[in-house]
């Protein structure tokens, strides 16, 4: 991907937003065959409903209602079950594993049931099966098995085999149902034949998580469970609507089903605010009508994982060219605006030499005139010039000499630099940081009133709160009990002592013993056993807990501030001695570095730039001979200098004409270099760097998490247990029981 393409798909945040919508919608959706019911199968489960009750009107009422009710409940799930059908295949010997859960109106269970369909395509005459169920039982054959822990043998004889058991395994799934007639909560039993708006709403609850890295992170992510609930209405209700689901009816019966995903929000760690104003992660199913004289056969749901494990998907959520390219054009921003800054320090820099080099145009015009003057002096002076080149060759020796003392200094300050500090240079450092730390937690200082204080607020804070007072008020009663005196006990002592002595409660009313041995009005208990009850349960004990811990608290404050205090002193103190030892370890690498650093022009470090220095010292040396001839040389070209007098000076006019015009010039290309580097960097914060953290935020991050779903979702397999080697697939049916009238 090019830079302006990436540019042009990322220019503001709501776009990675939109991306984000777009996975997750496209990863929910892979799951909610729900939307794909046709009226038709509404009018399949009525043809079955029908039939069942044509072949059951020769038997008498009971057993045509019980009829009735057995094909609406089995055409219910078994509708609800094709939803989740699919042209995937499978291999000849598979698990097909139903856990059927029974429950109350609520949801609440009452009975689990597993059943198995051990598929043997190959005819074998022995399965090999793994299940944690127990009380297991053939339910379509005879054939046999033998156990071993959780290890099942069958004696298929080339038969697929039908089992079932029990267990009491956690369920990785569960629903509560709760009911609501005219916006407030009822329950079940008691919403039966009332008339009004009925709210019928499922909630699921999942438990199955597993654990994934996201972008280095441990995160946990949901099996992805995908429940369809569903319930078949008589022509009583009216206005059916259903969230996140349909409402298919052929006239004179109703469906209402609807999906949810319970744990996909949390598995993908986003907001619903981050998407359009209308989308809703399902994680719940309402249904609502208005009713009259209300009544339920049953409501069912099917729950199944790994309907989200799409592979062409999630083989197209690679954003490694993405990476690439955020990466490069990040990088690439990051040296535009260093030689943008390079640029407009340059130009500030030509643009402050302006104002000399003007001035130097000036002296230059007015000191041709005297130059032509001196050009015989000139002459004169390289004359005394070369009578003092004995001086200049001694003054190139002292300058060698000079040049090598530094180069040997500089080649043992880079030596010394890479010298480990030594145990006593050390001792030295981490001395001084427990001084200076020690002299920052002295008592009275600023931080150790505060960090003391904290501690005691915190100390005093939980022996005073609420739980603590009623965990310590439970272990005084536990201790009573431990002695022998029982609740019953301690109240029927204090009653007699009540009854012989009579009573004052706590706003001075009194009671005669007269009144204590007297009932309480429409109560078989007396006066005196009531006040005992109400020392002994609601006061005695809370007084005393609230007593204990509040001494806890005063007596013990002091000792546990100094003791954090103590403690923060000496994690400080040993923080700050690394940091020191690994800061001057540090500095001395950084200097080393920057004298060992070598310039991109020239090549050369310091250590190796002194080096040269003197080496080209003593090749200067060597030239003084040279200089002095060149010098006698010099005297004869002075004199030829002295002819172009007339057109230095005509030279000089032009340039000094130019100067003004230079001057503009620089001005402008100071200004639109300062210009370009702002644009540069206002461009990064806003585009570049913006572009490139949504990215790598958002989008990149949710990708890993919807991968991480899928693979959740391919690697549930089983609830109760299969082999590792065979082919199996689980589904939750939860059938809840009716809401019925007596009279039915």
């Amino acid at each position: 991907m090019k830079l302006n393409e990436l540019k042009e798909r990322f220019q503001h945040k709501f776009t990675i937003r939109t991306v984000a919508s777009i996975l997750c919608v496209a990863l929910a959706g892979s799951g909610m065959g729900v939307c794909a019911l046709r009226a038709q199968q509404v009018s399949a489960v009525n043809a079955v409903a029908g039939e069942e009750q044509h072949a059951a009107k020769a038997q008498d009422t009971d057993t045509q209602k019980k009829a009735e009710k057995k094909a609406e409940k089995d055409s219910l799930e078994g509708q609800l079950i094709s939803l989740f059908d699919t042209d995937t295949e499978q291999s000849l010997d598979a698990k097909e594993e139903t856990v059927y859960l029974i429950t109350d109106a609520n949801g609440s269970v009452r009975q689990t049931i597993v059943s198995n369909w051990l598929k043997n395509g190959s005819k074998n005459a022995q399965i090999k099966d793994v299940s944690e169920l127990s009380e297991i039982k053939n339910v379509k054959g005879e054939e046999t098995f033998t156990q071993n822990g959780s290890n099942l043998t069958w004696n298929a004889n080339g038969q697929d085999l039908y089992y079932q058991g029990t267990t009491q395994k956690e369920l990785p799934i569960s629903q509560k149902v709760t009911y609501y007639l005219d916006g407030k909560e009822i329950a079940p039993e008691q919403l039966a034949g009332k008339s009004g708006s009925v709210t019928i709403r499922f909630d699921y609850t999942n438990r199955a998580k597993t654990t994934a890295k996201i972008n280095g992170k441990k995160t946990d992510i949901y099996v992805p469970f995908t429940a369809v609930s569903g319930m078949i209405l008589d022509d009583s209700f009216r206005n059916v609507r259903v969230n996140n689901g349909r409402v298919l009816s052929d006239g004179s019966r109703i469906i209402a089903v609807g999906v949810a995903m319970p744990g996909l929000k949390e598995s993908l760690g986003v907001n619903e605010e981050d998407f359009d104003e209308d989308f809703e992660f399902p994680e719940s199913v309402e249904v609502t009508a208005d009713v009259e004289d209300f009544s339920l056969e049953m409501t069912a749901t099917v729950a199944v994982a790994g309907l989200m494990s799409d592979s062409s998907f999630s083989e197209r959520l690679d954003f490694q060219e993405l990476d690439d390219t955020v990466d490069e054009m990040s990088d690439a921003m990051g040296k535009l605006k260093d030689g943008g800054g390079d640029l407009a320090d340059g130009l500030d820099t030509l643009k402050g030499n302006m104002g000399g080099f003007s001035d130097g145009v000036s002296s230059l015009a007015s000191g041709v005139d005297a130059y032509t003057d001196g050009a015989s002096r000139l002459a004169d002076g390289i004359r005394t010039l070369s009578d003092g080149s004995g001086a200049l060759e001694s003054g190139v020796n002292t300058l060698n000499a000079s040049a090598k003392t530094i180069s040997d200094g500089v080649q043992a300050l880079d030596q010394s630099l890479h010298t480990k500090m030594t145990q006593k240079e050390q001792e030295a450092v981490k001395k001084e940081v427990g001084q200076t730390i020690s002299a920052q937690f002295q008592k009275g200082s600023e931080t150790y009133n505060m960090i003391y204080q904290a501690a005691v607020q915190n100390f005093e804070g939980t022996m005073k709160n609420e739980t603590t007072v009623q965990t310590v008020q439970g272990g005084i009663q536990a201790g009573l009990q431990a002695q022998g005196l029982t609740s019953d006990g301690v109240v029927a002592a204090l009653a007699q002592y009540y009854a012989q002595n009579g009573f004052t409660d706590a706003q001075g009313e009194s009671y005669s013993a007269e009144t204590c041995q007297s009932n309480v009005p429409g109560t078989e208990t007396t006066y005196a056993a009531f006040f005992a009850n109400a020392v002994l349960n609601g006061g005695l004990s809370s007084a005393l807990a609230g007593g204990i811990t509040g001494g806890i608290a005063s007596q013990g404050a002091a000792s546990v501030g100094e003791a954090v205090t103590g403690a923060c002193e000496m994690a400080a103190k040993q923080a700050g001695e690394a940091a020191a030892i690994s800061g001057a370890e540090g500095a001395k690498q950084k200097i080393a570095a920057a004298i060992e650093a070598k310039d991109a022009k020239s090549g050369h470090s310091l250590v190796s730039g002194t080096k040269a220095l003197s080496d080209g010292t003593q090749q200067l040396a060597q030239s003084v001979p040279a200089l002095k001839d060149g010098i006698g040389q010099l005297v004869s070209g002075a004199n030829e200098l002295t002819g172009n007098n007339a057109a230095l000076k005509d030279g000089v006019a032009k340039l000094s004409n130019g100067a003004g015009q230079i001057s503009d010039g620089v001005g402008k290309l100071d200004r639109g270099a300062h210009q370009l580097h702002d644009g540069i960097r206002e461009f990064d914060e806003k585009a570049v760097k913006k572009i490139a953290d949504a990215y790598r935020g958002d989008v990149k991050d949710l990708a890993e998490r919807i991968k991480a779903v899928m693979r959740a979702g391919e690697e549930y397999r089983t609830f109760a247990g299969a082999a590792e080697d065979m082919d199996a697939t689980t589904k939750f049916i939860i059938r809840t029981d009716g809401i019925r009238g007596e009279e039915e």
